[in-house]
């Protein structure tokens, strides 16, 4: 998805700054405009020592996340007109959920918004890990609706997650691999990318314990109702059978659900 910029600008300057202390080192960078605390930067490629808000069309030239001139340990060449650029430390950081809920221990990537981030997926421009998270019952949210370049209108919430900054690309699909038809289903149904092999698996002990289930409730409710039939006066203990074969079933059900949840998790 790619945003209209200028529906991501107006989203940047409707939040209030937050403080985010602790970065380690920052750089003094000039800026074109105005640049809220907190947003993800990348180099200007047209002029030295300028940045711009990141996104994913720049995100190969990511350099760090904007601070406040007194958030840093360290300030290199601080000065009027410029703006300090944490490259270490923990900084909180402008996000969104347009790639969902961000949890601790997430990486989190640039997004198509500029200076926003979002959850990473795989081969995304990493800008750090997170050490918050960013839920639908975190407090400070503001929900902004966004326009993509199909003209399509979706509702997205933006926070801050503090952050330990790590510029990097997602090592998932850094050796150019792609997802397969296999582990785009895996991903889909869990949330993040599974191994083909762990996918054939589930899919087989589904599989298996589905015919198994099937063959045992037909088997019994079937041979039971022929045995009352032939012999009412043992209804009971017929039932009492079938009741015992029934838990089998519920136990085998439970067992391969667990299977499958462990693979996949």
């Amino acid at each position: 998805m790619q945003a209209v910029g200028l529906v991501a600008f107006l989203t940047v300057l409707g939040l209030s700054t937050v403080s985010a202390s602790s970065a380690n080192i920052s750089h003094s960078y000039h800026t074109s405009g105005n640049i809220t605390t907190g947003s993800i930067v990348s180099l200007d490629p047209a002029r030295s020592d300028y940045v711009e808000p990141a996104n994913t069309s720049n995100g190969s030239r990511l350099v760090g996340i904007t601070v406040a001139d007194n958030d840093s340990l360290l300030a290199v060449d601080p000065g009027s007109g410029t703006v300090q650029v944490a490259t270490s430390g923990n900084v909180n950081t402008l996000v969104s959920n347009l790639n969902g809920e961000i949890h601790v221990g997430d990486q989190v990537a640039v997004s198509p918004f500029n200076g926003l981030g979002m959850k990473a997926e795989p081969g995304s421009h990493i800008i750090g890990l997170a050490q918050t998270e960013l839920t639908n019952s975190s407090e400070g949210l503001t929900t902004q609706q966004v326009t993509d370049r199909d003209g399509k209108t979706s509702t997205v919430r933006i926070g801050f997650v503090r952050l330990t900054i790590s510029v990097g690309t997602d090592t998932q699909t850094a050796t150019g691999q792609k997802l397969n038809s296999l582990q785009k289903l895996g991903k889909s149904l869990t949330g993040h990318a599974v191994s083909t092999v762990r996918i054939v698996i589930a899919l087989a002990v589904a599989l298996v314990a589905l015919t198994a289930l099937i063959t045992l409730i037909y088997a019994s409710i079937y041979g039971s109702i022929i045995s009352v039939g032939r012999n009412p006066l043992a209804k009971f203990a017929i039932f009492r059978t079938l009741g015992s074969v029934m838990a089998m079933a519920v136990l085998t059900a439970l067992s391969a659900g667990a299977t499958i949840f462990f693979l996949l998790r």
